[in-house]
């Protein structure tokens, strides 16, 4: 089965709130609980985009076919960066699409950028799209925060989960706050951040899968076998790439004991 995690991260618009504040400027002037302005989606930008593609076969082996990712930095526009991930997911139709809160926050702004630029999106994310499943079936498109909520009332950050998995926090560092980057260097980092977004959705959607029985997985080799895979694409840099290696680390660890039990 392939699956394709997608992220994006988006960038305030002042232009697009200041029109929307002409009409309504209640609405516009409303504050968050901490006393900042909210940030209403529809006044948000597509800067980067990411795709991480994957192929897991029924042994449990993991393919990891590649990483692509996409900012307006390179190619310009909002659109451009929207048109890419379209176009990624369109070319690979039989993928399952996976994103963490993608229909409260990735899907929302696709279908605006697609509803402005004349694009179409591809069937695994187009709303009231016919899904005949039958029980055990996966969904073209997925959204792993919804799945781990289930029928309780709290929503987990990614960040949470990848804590109580046993990521290291520094992996984590910086995803609550997004600024437009001005610099190379900062648009570097913004590129390696959305990429290791989706890479982080990965690995916590197999974690998931796997306890819920739905794939065979070695979890402690499918997490060196993705850490060792960023480190030697260079997906990472700095204290994060630090904080891969302490996971690399760690999962030799934890297959020795698993083969040392086993003997």
């Amino acid at each position: 089965m392939h699956y394709t995690f997608i992220d994006i991260e988006a960038v305030w618009d002042e232009q697009l709130h200041e029109a929307y504040r002409q009409i309504d400027p209640v609405g516009a002037g409303q504050l968050m609980r901490n006393g900042q302005q909210r940030r209403r989606l529809p006044c948000k930008r597509i800067m980067a985009a990411a795709a991480f593609d994957l192929e897991l076969h029924e042994e449990g082996a993991i393919s990891i076919l590649g990483l692509t990712s996409w900012t307006t930095h390179e190619h310009g526009d909002e659109r451009e960066v929207a048109l890419n991930l379209l176009e990624h997911l369109r070319a690979r139709p039989m993928t399952h699409v996976v994103t963490y809160a993608g229909l409260a926050a990735e899907l929302p702004m696709l279908n605006l950028a697609a509803m402005e630029y004349g694009l179409v999106l591809p069937h695994q994310l187009r709303s009231g799209f016919p899904v005949p499943l039958r029980a055990g079936m996966w969904r073209p498109h997925i959204d792993l925060a919804l799945e781990l909520k289930g029928q309780g009332r709290d929503w987990a950050h990614l960040s949470e989960i990848g804590l109580r998995i046993g990521l290291p926090g520094e992996l984590f560092i910086g995803k609550a706050h997004v600024e437009q980057p001005t610099t190379s260097d900062e648009w570097q980092a913004m590129r390696q951040r959305v990429a290791m977004d989706c890479v982080l959705t990965a690995v916590t959607a197999l974690s998931f899968w796997r306890a819920n029985g739905r794939l065979i997985l070695n979890q402690a080799a499918m997490l060196h076998h993705i850490a060792s895979w960023c480190l030697r694409k260079g997906l990472v840099s700095g204290w994060q790439a630090e904080a891969l290696r302490e996971v690399q680390h760690e999962m030799i660890e934890r297959i020795f004991h698993q083969l040392e039990d086993e003997v």
